[in-house]
């Protein structure tokens, strides 16, 4: 098989530029690592997981509102 690469004009590889992060990129990651956080909690002491589910989820949940109104997408 064979592909079939853009080159510049030059004859180089054209360079893309880096993607930067953003807010919404933190907050993207957080509502995750939140949840996981909240379950890894609950295991390490005397709170059930299922506890730990629901702090860390509400947790996620505020940083979704958060997200929305606070700090709306532009």
């Amino acid at each position: 098989m064979r592909f079939n690469y853009l080159r510049s004009v030059d004859g180089g590889v054209p360079e893309t530029p880096a993607p930067t992060l953003t807010r919404y990129d933190g907050l993207l990651a957080a509502m995750p690592a939140s949840v996981a956080g909240g379950v890894a909690a609950a295991w390490w002491s005397t709170l059930s997981v299922f506890a730990g589910i629901g702090v860390g989820g509400g947790v996620a949940a505020a940083l979704v509102a958060v997200s929305l109104f606070v700090v709306p997408p532009e």
